[in-house]
């Protein structure tokens, strides 16, 4: 598999870890996408990884095996740098006692006209003294988030500020970015 992204939205195409997509198509078939769920209680870190960038061989049995003591971003970013992927995981907000998202977190949204999607992973809680989980999601320009939360059956079409509603706790908000340059990576 193409390990490169060629974002040419004046022709109109996409190339995205080597798929074509015909704009239009394209966002359609990345929001829709959630193809990887949890089958154990471990390794939602690569499971959210994997849906929010579309990586669909990031999740291989040897990781999973590493993640059954649990996964932090920076072991999730070394996978991706060892798999050639030309971005990194980095935080946008982090607080690790904190029950939700702020305010000033609820706005992240991608602008331009050469981008659609920016993909984010949530870290979150079910309950007081659950487990620590992270999910992935993709936010459009109009902050609708395409949540896929791997313990779920299907993608939720939702907003940050209603994901502060949806778990008990929400404190934590990544983004990925570009190794050469430092940019936020859209698709």
């Amino acid at each position: 598999m193409s390990k490169e992204t060629n974002y040419q939205t004046e022709k109109k195409q996409w190339t995205l870890y080597g798929v074509n997509y015909w704009h239009g198509i394209l966002e359609q078939k990345l929001i829709d996408m959630m193809k990887h769920k949890q089958k154990q209680p471990y390794g939602c870190g690569l499971y959210a990884v994997a849906n929010a960038c579309n990586l669909d061989e990031f999740i291989t049995e040897e990781r999973l095996e590493k993640s059954k003591t649990g996964n932090v971003i920076g072991q999730l970013s070394k996978w991706m740098q060892e798999d050639g992927l030309p971005y990194y995981i980095d935080t946008l907000y982090y607080n690790h006692v904190g029950k939700k998202l702020p305010t000033s977190a609820l706005g992240y949204h991608p602008t331009g006209d050469t981008v659609n999607l920016l993909p984010v992973l949530i870290n979150v809680r079910y309950s007081e003294n659950g487990k620590n989980h992270l999910i992935g999601g993709r936010i459009d320009k109009e902050r609708n988030l395409y949540l896929y939360d791997s313990l779920k059956e299907e993608m939720i079409t939702t907003t940050l500020g209603k994901v502060n509603r949806m778990y008990h706790n929400v404190y934590g908000l990544f983004i990925f970015m570009s190794v050469e340059n430092g940019d936020y990576v859209f698709i």
